[in-house]
């Protein structure tokens, strides 16, 4: 996990995490998509990205979630994250 923030603010320790990392996964709460704007900005690649607006679950007009709703997001994630790297690793295999 890193600072988005400071991604944003150019920090370069910031950017290096993050083009160093094996796998980079960005949840953004709305369709404008800030933090995946914020990190392609930088030019930095982006694994995975989720839309939590999209899912059904709306941050307005709290940003109070349910166990329900964030247990679903993250099970979205994991299943297709992991399906996503398996299917790419098995591709490379068979390049």
């Amino acid at each position: 996990m890193c600072c988005l923030s400071a991604v944003g603010a150019g920090s370069e320790t910031h950017i290096k995490v993050f083009r160093e990392a094996k796998a980079v996964i960005v949840i953004n709460g709305c369709q404008l998509m800030c933090a995946s704007n914020i990190l392609r900005q930088r030019g930095l690649k982006i694994t995975y990205e989720i839309v939590v607006a999209k899912e059904g679950v709306n941050k307005l007009p709290s940003l109070d979630y349910t166990d329900e709703e964030v247990e679903k997001i993250a099970g979205k994630i994991v299943d297709e994250f992991l399906q996503k790297n398996i299917n790419n690793q098995h591709n490379q295999a068979n390049n």
